[in-house]
């Protein structure tokens, strides 16, 4: 670091006593600049040049004061009758007793140093560059090996023909300077890394909504397209029943198979709209309330609603509870345990039976409903959670299934942190598991 208007090109060359070392001149300052970024640089700068200016005035006011005391003590009547070894000694005795370490006395004429109290043997000093007229305490940086060295001098009156040169070691500075450099970049690597990572994280979380919510309204786009497709059947069927009460004549056993058959359709539609309904809630997941529910009382609930429709078909409905309880939205869970049974009733036949059992194992906590029933196909297993997947699409619309059921569980159980296992052998029966 350096004056800002006070540097030279350093020519000067500086030799220890014991060994001459020869230095290029070229500026610390310049080169730890260069190596940090533009806002670091210049906390740098201004620290750096901050701590070199004020080791010089502190130099400077040695300097000055050696130099008053010099003039002061000096007797030029009494030194001009001295005889040549009696000037030199008298110089020299003057010199150390009022300017001491660090300074050299330099004769201006033949550019040597007549006197040298510094650690260095001075030579070059005609190129040292140190003239300044609006400031005779002018400094420079002269790098020495591994050392760094702060010049100063100025002219005296008398002795005439003779200044003195101050020489000062200051790498202490510069390695303070060479760590600040390195706190500078490692604060400001870990602020742009930081920085970095937070864009990086927002944008990831962006990204990932974003294609949360494509993958929802793709979800409703195939579930209004599949809906749209399944309910051309039943309403073609029922329309076309209809036509045919309105412009033909049948028999009262006719008009009862066409009355029943569009009733059927129409029961059919009313569960795929009310089941359509259900997912596309889902899908937007509005409105979920959890809630501590005794699996217990869930199971009591859910039995007794669909009670009726197992003594319809002569099937034995039957529940085993353990007693726990769960972090659940009630009317959703409700929602899943009646499509497990639903699809149970459908499946199996008059004097089979459906076990509706809720138990802990393993710490989980699980809800199953195993059949008796016809089974599913191995390879169907895969395909039966798709909405609107039917294994036995003739007895599932007899059954008035409309294929949402299963989906629908699959949702639920995510939504509550589970999921669901299905195991299945023709002509045995169908167990499924809802896992939380």
């Amino acid at each position: 670091m350096m004056r800002s208007g006070r540097s030279r090109n350093l020519d000067t060359v500086w030799r220890n006593k014991d060994e001459a070392v020869e230095t290029n001149g070229t500026s610390y300052a310049g080169n730890a600049i260069m190596c940090l970024i533009p806002v670091g640089t210049l906390s740098l700068y201004i620290t750096g040049k901050r701590s070199l200016n004020n080791a010089a005035e502190t130099y400077e006011r040695q300097l000055e004061n050696g130099k008053i005391l010099l003039e002061q003590f000096w007797d030029n009547s009494k030194y001009e009758q001295m005889s040549e070894t009696g000037k030199k000694a008298y110089m020299g005795f003057q010199f150390q007793r009022c300017c001491g370490s660090g300074m050299a006395l330099i004769d201006k004429k033949s550019s040597t140093a007549i006197e040298n109290l510094t650690d260095y043997k001075v030579v070059g000093i005609e190129n040292l560059g140190l003239k300044n007229e609006k400031d005779p305490y002018a400094y420079k940086i002269q790098k020495l090996g591994k050392k760094y060295l702060l010049l100063q001098k100025v002219a005296l009156s008398k002795p005439e023909g003779y200044e003195v040169l101050s020489v000062r070691e200051v790498t202490g500075l510069f390695t303070e300077l060479r760590q600040t450099a390195v706190w500078f970049a490692g604060i400001y690597l870990a602020v742009f890394l930081m920085a970095g990572l937070f864009i990086y994280m927002m944008m990831k979380r962006t990204v990932e909504q974003m294609e949360k919510l494509q993958e929802v309204a793709e979800k409703q786009e195939l579930l209004m397209g599949a809906l749209s497709h399944e309910m051309r059947t039943p309403l073609t069927s029922i329309i076309g029943y209809s036509d045919t009460l309105r412009h033909v004549k049948l028999k009262d056993e006719q008009k009862d198979r066409a009355l029943e058959h569009i009733n059927r359709e129409g029961k059919r539609l009313e569960a795929l709209s009310g089941k359509m309904l259900q997912m596309l809630g889902l899908y937007q997941n509005h409105a979920i309330q959890m809630e501590m529910t005794m699996a217990g009382d869930l199971l009591n609930h859910v039995i007794d609603m669909e009670k009726e429709q197992a003594e319809k078909k002569a099937v034995h409905l039957k529940m085993e509870c353990e007693a726990f309880s769960m972090k659940m939205d009630p009317a959703l869970m409700e929602s899943l345990l009646i499509n497990l049974i639903d699809n149970a009733l459908k499946a199996t036949d008059a004097g089979g039976s459906i076990w509706v059992k809720a138990y802990e194992k393993a710490g989980k906590k699980i809800f199953e409903v195993s059949d008796t029933g016809m089974g599913i196909p191995e390879e169907e297993l895969g395909k039966i959670t798709d909405a609107f997947y039917m294994v036995d699409k003739s007895r599932s619309r007899k059954e008035g299934g409309s294929g949402l059921g299963l989906a629908l569980c699959v949702k639920v159980a995510e939504i509550h942190g589970g999921c669901l296992k299905i195991e299945s052998r023709q002509r045995e029966g169908t167990t499924v598991r809802a896992i939380f």
